[in-house]
């Protein structure tokens, strides 16, 4: 086998592992899809400075848990949720 045909075998074998890779990745991406249409679609609304108590058809979220969750997909989405701020609460 010359230098020309190990070379070659070698960019084959590379290329085969490259392709393993982005099947699963391919299937990483579609899997999480539905994810981040579901998390683009989340209403996080802060309730505590109009001093109002939603109703029962809203689910508390921890500020600091909304915030690396929208953080994280901005992150990784390119998407920009940033368009409305969660900002702190008032501190008595």
């Amino acid at each position: 086998m010359t230098d020309r045909d190990s070379a070659l075998e070698e960019l084959r074998e590379q290329n085969e592992f490259l392709q393993r890779q982005v099947r699963h990745l391919e299937r990483e991406v579609a899997a999480m899809r539905p994810v981040i249409t579901e998390v683009r679609r989340l209403r996080i609304w802060d309730f505590a400075p109009y001093e109002v108590s939603p109703d029962e058809s809203w689910l508390a979220l921890d500020r600091d848990s909304a915030t690396t969750l929208l953080q994280a997909l901005a992150g990784n989405d390119h998407w920009h949720p940033w368009s409305s701020s969660l900002d702190p609460r008032p501190q008595p």
